[in-house]
């Protein structure tokens, strides 16, 4: 065999190779390098763009907000000018809730694609309500605001004391004057002002004793018995203590512009007099109070609650209580005090009750309506309205649909009440309204998501969503409110009366406020003159049996009044005749 051969390089060429690889070795170094550079900057401009969308999503995000601010600040300055310069009535008018009403009607009359009878009478009432309204906007343009009547009221008031002046000529005072026949007389009249009627009642109760022949010093003195009154050999009549109650707790004069008052009129009061007298005689009316809270638990089908604060006088700085009002159908209102406004409050005011609660869909009920399975919440639709009336600066055409549709509603529950009872057709009231709640429904269904989350309206629509259930409770029961406007409009008792004491002294001062409130209240529920009441009440009390105070309640009063036993005890125990301040009813 041959041997194998082997070549040969020249060392030239063996540098070449060398120098090659060099190169190689070299460029693979320099493409690492760049590799690296560029990884860095790649990084850098990951980290560049990382940050620019962190800068972008913060960006949209300040927007977002300051567009959500922009919002609030533009809704809050729209209340705002409306409660310093506008109504606080929330009115809208008929004629722009049918301009925005109408085409959302039109819309859901397409959108049912020819379906029959699915809205039923609800129909009828629809048509009805575009006719009133287009009749109405034509009528705003016709009509003109008649000239407003002058001339002198008609003054043969009869309630009113007539004190009668004669003026005769100078030519009757004259000599010969008397021979003047009289042919007739002109009359005028005027309404004037005399100080008040403070008197000072004397009490004489004369003695006798029996005349004997032995003339003995041992025979009977006989005396009849003082009257028993209000406050015991106090100087107050149960009429001038019923005047400060009415002043402080009716008009909202507090007591220290009634010292001035009474200073006035020749009578110095001391403030702390006055205390005292509210103090004792909101202590005797107390008890009729508990047995009205009593007999509405009792009886009551429905209450209404609604609830404000109020400050009081603490040694650092004033505390916040809270007023409660309970209107129990058209039985009585009834107030209540609490230092806090927390959810058992309302849960102890109403121990006991089973029936339906109508109230605002505030938290403070949470506690109520879970541990207390008697009770069933009923929502208000005057609140869910105030929701859309509150939009109709940022959203002026749903929010006014919105009212369209609750105001149909209220139509429903018009048409279905007798006008002269009252009484409400509990199925006529449902046929009506029904449909009406799922045309309401389907609207919010369509139009909820095309607003913002922030929105008014959004919240709106969101509000009756979230309640829909109570808020249809009047549904089931003919009896029962669509809202809770009565509480409302009775609490303002209170906000009224905070605008001028300010605070309550006490957390006693704020008691003493919701006793006498409360009868004040329920007598102007049931036409009754107040200020009489509280005079016949606090003469009654001192010798009224406890077991029957429920019949002196305003709900019973004018029975009570009427009964013999009663005007027996008032003729004994008054010490001012009746004439002198008569009876109102």
């Amino acid at each position: 065999m041959s041997e194998p051969r082997h070549a040969t390089i020249s060392a030239e060429e063996h540098a070449a190779i060398l120098a090659r690889l060099a190169e190689m070795e070299a460029a693979q170094a320099l493409l690492a390098e760049r590799n690296v550079a560029l990884e860095k900057a790649q990084a850098k401009l990951e980290d560049k763009l990382q940050k620019s969308e962190k800068k972008r999503e913060k960006a949209e995000h300040e927007r977002a907000q300051f567009e959500k601010l922009y919002s609030l600040v533009l809704f809050e300055l729209e209340r705002l000018k409306r409660q310093l310069f506008g109504q606080k009535a929330e009115k809208a008018d008929p004629a722009q809730v049918q301009l925005a009403f109408e085409p959302v009607l039109d819309a859901m009359d397409r959108a049912r694609n020819g379906e029959e009878g699915a809205l039923g009478e609800a129909e009828s009432m629809l048509a009805e309500l575009r006719e009133r309204a287009k009749e109405m906007t034509r009528r705003r343009g016709r009509e003109k605001k008649g000239p407003t009547p002058h001339g002198r009221r008609d003054l043969s008031l009869e309630d009113l004391p007539v004190e009668t002046i004669v003026i005769e000529p100078p030519e009757r005072m004259l000599e010969g004057g008397e021979a003047l026949v009289r042919i007739g007389e002109e009359v005028s009249e005027h309404v004037d002002r005399r100080p008040a009627s403070l008197i000072r009642v004397r009490v004489v109760r004369p003695k006798y004793k029996e005349t004997r022949d032995d003339q003995s010093d041992a025979a009977p003195i006989v005396i009849a018995e003082m009257p028993e009154r209000p406050i015991p050999r106090g100087m107050a009549g149960p009429g001038l203590l019923a005047h400060v109650l009415m002043q402080k707790f009716g008009d909202h004069i507090p007591l220290h512009r009634q010292e001035k008052i009474f200073k006035r009129e020749g009578l110095p009061l001391p403030r702390s007099t006055l205390a005292g007298w509210v103090e004792t005689s909101t202590r005797l009316l107390k008890p009729i109070v508990e047995a009205m809270l009593e007999d509405a638990k009792a009886t009551a089908r429905w209450i209404c609650i609604d609830a404000t604060g109020a400050l009081v006088q603490a040694k650092d700085k004033c505390r916040r209580g809270h007023f409660w009002v309970l209107v129990a159908e058209r039985d009585h209102v009834l107030y209540r005090y609490t230092k806090t406004g927390a959810g058992k409050e309302p849960k102890d005011l109403l121990a006991g009750y089973s029936g339906y609660v109508i109230a605002d869909a505030s938290s403070v009920y949470h506690e109520l309506y879970r541990e207390s399975p008697g009770i069933t919440e009923v929502g208000c639709w005057a609140h869910g309205r105030r929701k859309f009336f509150e939009a109709l600066p940022s959203d002026r055409d749903r929010a006014l649909a919105g009212i369209g549709f609750i105001g149909l509603l209220y139509d429903a529950h018009r048409r279905a009440t007798d006008p002269e009872t009252g009484i409400v057709d509990a199925s006529k009231r449902k046929a009506l309204a029904a449909p009406v709640l799922a045309e309401l429904d389907a609207w919010i269904g369509r139009e909820k998501p095309l607003t913002r989350e922030d929105a008014p309206i959004r919240k709106a629509m969101q509000y009756l969503d979230n309640h829909r259930v109570p808020m249809r409770r009047f549904l089931e029961d003919g009896n029962l409110r669509l809202d809770n406007n009565l509480a409302e409009l009775e609490l303002r008792r209170e906000v009224i009366g905070r605008k001028n004491w300010l605070f309550c002294g006490s957390d006693d001062g704020a008691h003493w406020n919701t006793i006498a409130v409360s009868l004040i209240a329920s007598c102007e529920l049931h036409g009754i003159e107040p200020w009489a009441y509280l005079r016949d009440v606090l003469t009654l009390l001192p010798t009224w049996p406890s077991r029957r105070v429920l019949e002196l309640s305003p709900k019973l009063w004018n029975q009570t009044r009427e009964k013999d036993d009663t005007r027996k005890r008032l003729r004994d125990l008054t010490l001012l005749g009746r004439d002198e301040h008569p009876e109102r009813a």
